[in-house]
């Protein structure tokens, strides 16, 4: 008997049908993989195992005894336990609050606070997580996030346990205490599912790989056998060629020029400039202050030095005017940064086009219709409708929401911060041929990102960041282990020194 089975599930949202009779099965010390474009069912299926969304039809079954529907205790009564896509903690309690939430230890009725650190210091330390149980979720970064939900399920000793794009923003380092994890879970007789759009990852984590594709099970591969290609196959019905390289745009002038720019938690001063058409990657590993310089550099956190756009400057602390000046944002977190989750997909969408206009215009319903037609032609977006709230889209989705919305506001400056995090591979080229298609017009890009063949791929240079200081710029042509080095603090090979981090000449 399988540990888990979840069995003929069914479930439609409105018009969109979620998951068409979806069933799948892990034995105990099986890790399977579950892949699919976004919006074909995956994270459905993990929400109805966890009991946040009933199924219209089928069952969840974990030891042959079937688990009602919407009864999260349940689920914690039978050892299941499901990390998502977005962290779901709580940000004024501790990492140790968070993690032993529905099981605190008491002494005579009262909550034992110190046997409650205790114990969760013990499972990070256990599990290797290089995380304090006493530290504020607030104050820790985005990945550690991540990392305390991992802790949580550890804590309560789950043997069925779901992974929904866990490793999506993670750098490599944090990508392997994960893996480490899910091996000894596994060895310990665990029924694991994991969910990556990184294929490489899941041919060499899981031990099974079931497809799914609009809803439907199309296939299910063993690991030992299956291939990318053979994989993205199934997902998307069709043929993707290799990795994307997008091809040199003639440079511009200066677009962005920043100066001096300071914000915790850089340690040193960052100046580097980027031209009208020009990519500029970003790299360095969780803490080099990737995030925060692009948030200073939008406006969202105190920051001294000297922004300009096209050579006028942008005053700091102040989104509004960053906007006002050319500057697009699409931050990290989409959930709680990047969307109105609780309004429609047209709110959402429309908010930078309203943004640029006159407070005293008038709604008008053509320039909304005009927004919403540019994103679902140019990036393909799938929603029942606009109307829909933008918490019904899948992750893929709704980060087509959050980038869609900066076409209609015509950015000079593109900030990007792990734009394809938690994107399947047929969209992340959708979203490739968009932002060459945006630098060959213009615009001057910024990318944040962890995967090093996206940096390598899109990028016209990759600067590093490495604890708070920019140490290293790459040209085209380099290569991953070039930029890991920098990253960790080897030998950085080709790169040139950081007062050097100026647009190459142009002929």
């Amino acid at each position: 008997m399988p540990l888990l089975e979840l069995d003929g599930i069914s479930k439609r949202f409105g018009g969109v049908q979620a998951l068409d009779r979806a069933s799948l099965a892990v034995d105990a010390g099986e890790v399977r993989g579950l892949v699919g474009e976004n919006g074909s069912g995956k994270t459905t299926l993990l929400r109805i195992l966890a009991g946040e969304v009933p199924p219209d039809a089928g069952e969840v079954r974990v030891r042959g005894e079937v688990l009602p529907t919407l009864d999260a205790t349940a689920r914690l009564a039978a050892g299941v336990g499901v990390v998502f896509q977005e962290a779901h903690v709580c940000p004024e309690l501790s990492i140790a609050e968070n993690m032993m939430l529905g099981r605190l230890p008491t002494s005579r009725g009262r909550i034992s606070w110190s046997r409650v650190t205790r114990a969760a210091q013990r499972t990070l330390d256990d599990a290797r997580l290089p995380l304090d149980a006493r530290r504020r979720v607030r104050s820790i970064s985005q990945d550690e996030q991540h990392l305390t939900e991992v802790a949580r399920v550890l804590a309560r000793d789950c043997h069925v346990i779901a992974f929904d794009e866990t490793t999506a923003s993670l750098t490599q380092d944090y990508v392997e205490l994960v893996f480490e994890i899910i091996r000894r879970r596994r060895e310990d007789g665990a029924a694991i599912i994991f969910i990556s759009h990184r294929l490489h990852e899941v041919l060499e984590i899981c031990d099974s790989i079931t497809v799914l594709r609009d809803g439907e099970v199309r296939g299910v591969l063993e690991a030992s056998t299956a291939t990318e290609d053979s994989l993205i196959r199934l997902m998307v019905g069709r043929d993707l060629e290799g990795q994307f390289f997008r091809a040199a745009a003639e440079l511009g002038d200066v677009r962005l020029s920043v100066r001096g720019v300071a914000t915790e938690p850089l340690s040193a001063e960052v100046s580097f400039d980027v031209c009208a058409g020009e990519v500029v990657g970003i790299g360095g590993l969780v803490g080099s202050g990737r995030s925060e310089l692009l948030e200073a550099l939008f406006g969202l956190r105190a920051r001294t030095g000297r922004v300009e756009v096209s050579g006028r400057p942008v005053p700091a602390q102040s989104p509004r005017a960053a906007i006002a000046a050319g500057i697009g944002f699409v931050p990290e977190d989409r959930r709680s940064q990047g969307l109105a989750v609780s309004q429609t997909v047209r709110m959402n969408a429309t908010m930078v086009y309203y943004g640029k206009r006159p407070l005293a215009s008038a709604t008008s319903r053509a320039g909304e219709d005009e927004v919403l037609d540019e994103l679902t032609s140019r990036l393909r977006l799938k929603a029942a409708g606009p109307g829909s709230p933008v918490r019904t889209l899948s992750g893929g989705n709704q980060q087509k929401v959050v980038l869609g919305r900066w076409l209609a506001g015509d950015p000079h400056v593109l900030l990007l911060d792990e734009p394809t995090r938690g994107i399947d591979v047929g969209t992340k080229r959708e979203i490739y041929a968009l932002l060459d298609v945006l630098a060959r017009q213009g615009t001057a890009i910024v990318l944040v990102s962890s995967e090093l063949p996206e940096l390598i791929g899109l990028c016209d240079r990759v600067l590093v960041l490495r604890e708070g200081r920019l140490v290293a710029q790459f040209a085209r042509g380099a290569s991953e282990e070039e930029l890991a080095a920098a990253m960790a603090g080897g030998a950085a090979g080709g790169a040139v020194p950081s007062p050097a981090l100026r647009p190459p000449t142009r002929s």
